[in-house]
């Protein structure tokens, strides 16, 4: 397990950013805006609590990342709080 938290750290900051905007643009994130992403400080929110935060809705952030296919199951299957609608998450 430690391995794939290791990549959510590896992310830079910038990446990391253009990653969350691109949830908001695709409406996966509909609780945060681009401006609050821009001025979030990785250092008092930190990745993991992220990460933790998209668990609890169902997601899996790290296959998110990674997996273009997931992300477009969850993109078309993420309701309005931004949580998964769908049995097998």
């Amino acid at each position: 397990m430690p391995l794939i938290n290791e990549k959510l750290k590896l992310m830079s900051c910038t990446e990391f950013r253009i990653f969350l905007k691109k949830l908001i643009k695709d409406r996966i994130e509909r609780e945060w805006s681009s401006n609050f992403v821009d001025n979030m400080n990785f250092v008092i929110i930190p990745r993991m609590t992220i990460k933790r935060r998209y668990e609890n809705k169902g997601i899996d952030l790290i296959k998110l990342i990674n997996s273009s296919s997931y992300y477009q199951k969850v993109k078309k299957n993420v309701n309005t709080r931004g949580s998964l609608e769908f049995k097998d998450r």
